[in-house]
């Protein structure tokens, strides 16, 4: 019994295996990682309920053993076939999925994607309307500045020393 536990444990491998294959992980995702530790819950949990039904809930080596073996048998003798299998299927259901998009979804996406473009072209429009206008305003400022003062007025008091290239330049 517990070899056809690892022959079905077998089975459940190689759906994961599948999905890898038809939706590859991207790399440093994580996404093997969580796939594997569902799969080990999933053998845990079978192997715990096979140690209650049929060994009494008693820890036997051969249960471990048996699945081990029927996984490895599973895995060598017709594991490729219903790889293949579960592929094509995995396979058929994604174009019949990719089928209903195309007839339903895409031509909705397609008249929002215009309507958008349409939208956008109008409203980028009228922000550069606005922003013509705002430089236009801005033209009719004076572009330089001149400082307006006395030559000869002094400063008051204080003194104002700066230092240009270890000239000192001193005002009173």
């Amino acid at each position: 019994m517990s070899v056809v536990l690892g022959a079905a444990l077998g089975v459940v491998y190689d759906v994961f295996r599948v999905f890898r294959i038809v939706f590859p992980p991207a790399k440093k995702s994580g996404a093997v990682l969580v796939q594997d530790i569902i799969f080990w819950l999933i053998y845990g949990f079978a192997i715990f309920c096979f140690s209650t039904l049929a060994a009494r809930g008693q820890i036997r080596f051969f249960v471990f053993f048996g699945s081990l073996l029927g996984f490895v048998l599973y895995i060598v003798t017709v594991g490729n076939f219903i790889t293949g299998v579960l592929r094509w299927f995995f396979d058929a259901f994604y174009g019949t999925l990719r089928k209903v998009y195309s007839v339903t979804i895409e031509p909705i996406v397609k008249i929002l994607r215009k309507n958008c473009q349409k939208a956008m072209c109008v409203f980028v429009g009228s922000n550069e309307n606005v922003g013509n206008n705002v430089i236009s305003g801005k033209k009719h400022l004076k572009n330089k500045l001149r400082l307006v003062y006395n030559k000869k007025a002094k400063l008051g008091s204080s003194m104002l020393r700066k230092e240009i290239g270890g000239d000192r330049i001193e005002r009173d």
